[in-house]
């Protein structure tokens, strides 16, 4: 058969298109995550006011069905580096953000979609920098983009991460089978304890329909306000454009979210998405007032627990990040990190010095933890 492709440029486009695209986003291990699925674009552009515009492109079968798409958003991007504590700009101007970590495809087209998309990415002159953030490494889109055009491939985050996540299970009780008796008896008496000490009517909740959403857009608003991240990142959690989202996810079975209440108040929240038999913990708090009783992690461990019930099979994704929750709940942990794709033009010239830089502070990090352990034996 032969496949060809064409690229959205507009909302209306990727709107005229929304249907055809969420069929294929939907497929078991066709999606990377939730950013993929054309819903989630949309919100991206219209919750912008930036200039940002879509940059999908679709690939469809001599038959004229979608086989998949590549979702990316057409930015104007600023690169930095920060070195000791200055931040040195290495790339300002147009870019293409990769939402998710490669082309939304099934299994079996996978290979032809990945093959479509970079050669017609590469035969795209204009097209210079591709950012890819949080992609499990090494990163295949990347791989095969850097083997046309004279794209290369460089390694942004200046230390390795880890991808933390939970293998699918088939019930809980097998999950926590497979944890240590100690690790495992703690996490269990930790949730006792914790509402012991709230008292009250304290209880995890559960939003996962349209028409709950704005009730749990509202208390996610009421708590997000005392966690510690609200001021480096501020989210309104009840504007128009997110509640419009999560309704249309929520009604698709694409949102689940859990949230501690005691007497009418929001005191804990775990945020997160399903697609494609991965539910990604998008985000979790708690109010500061309630540090002390670690309620931040008990609700992680109550709402693993009955994804894990409800949705047996499924893997679960704590993303990136060395949090202690994560190392103890996940069953895996794979390298990850944050890339870009460049075509080598005077433009791009900066991103030549991520290597050295990584180099050096990966051989100072090194150092540092050495002299640790020694202070430590």
């Amino acid at each position: 058969m032969n496949y060809v492709c064409s690229t959205l440029h507009t909302l209306d486009e990727l709107r005229a298109l929304r249907d055809e695209l969420a069929s294929v986003a939907e497929r078991p291990g066709a999606a990377s995550g939730i950013v993929q699925h054309p819903d989630w674009i949309e919100y991206e552009v219209v919750s912008r006011h930036d200039g940002t515009v879509p940059h999908v492109i679709v690939v469809r079968n001599g038959a004229g069905q979608v086989a998949g798409y590549l979702a990316m958003l057409a930015i104007e991007h600023t690169a930095r580096l920060d070195l000791a504590g200055r931040r040195v700009r290495l790339y300002r101007g147009a870019a293409l953000r990769l939402l998710g970590s490669g082309v939304v495809a099934g299994d079996d087209e996978r290979d032809t979609v990945e093959l479509v998309v970079t050669r017609q990415l590469a035969g795209d002159t204009g097209v210079c920098v591709v950012r890819i953030q949080e992609a499990d490494l090494p990163n295949r889109f990347a791989r095969a983009l850097s083997g046309h055009g004279g794209f290369r491939t460089v390694a942004a985050n200046l230390l390795d991460q880890v991808h933390w996540s939970i293998e699918p299970q088939a019930s809980s009780d097998d999950w926590l089978a497979g944890m240590g008796k100690k690790q495992r008896t703690d996490q269990v008496q930790r949730v006792g304890r914790a509402y012991r000490k709230l008292g009250g009517d304290a209880a995890l909740y559960v939003f996962d329909t349209g028409e709950s959403m704005a009730e749990y857009c509202r208390l996610m608003n009421e708590v997000y306000a005392r966690t510690w991240h609200h001021d480096d990142l501020p989210i309104d959690w009840e504007a128009p454009e997110r509640l419009a989202l999560f309704r249309r996810l929520a009604g698709a079975g694409h949102l689940v979210g859990h949230v501690v209440v005691r007497d009418g108040r929001p005191l804990a929240y775990v945020h997160g998405y399903r697609i494609g038999g991965t539910y990604l913990v998008d985000d979790l708090g708690y109010d500061e007032e309630v540090a002390k009783i670690g309620l931040g992690s008990v609700a992680v461990f109550q709402a693993v627990r009955a994804l894990i019930d409800r949705f047996p099979g499924e893997r679960i994704s704590f993303g990136y990040g060395d949090n202690q929750y994560k190392r103890l709940l996940s069953t895996r942990g794979d390298p990850c990190g944050s890339l870009y794709v460049v075509r080598p033009t005077r433009a791009t010239a900066g991103f030549g010095v991520y290597a050295p830089v990584r180099w050096l502070y990966r051989g100072l990090h090194r150092v540092r933890a050495d002299l640790r352990a020694r202070k430590q034996g």
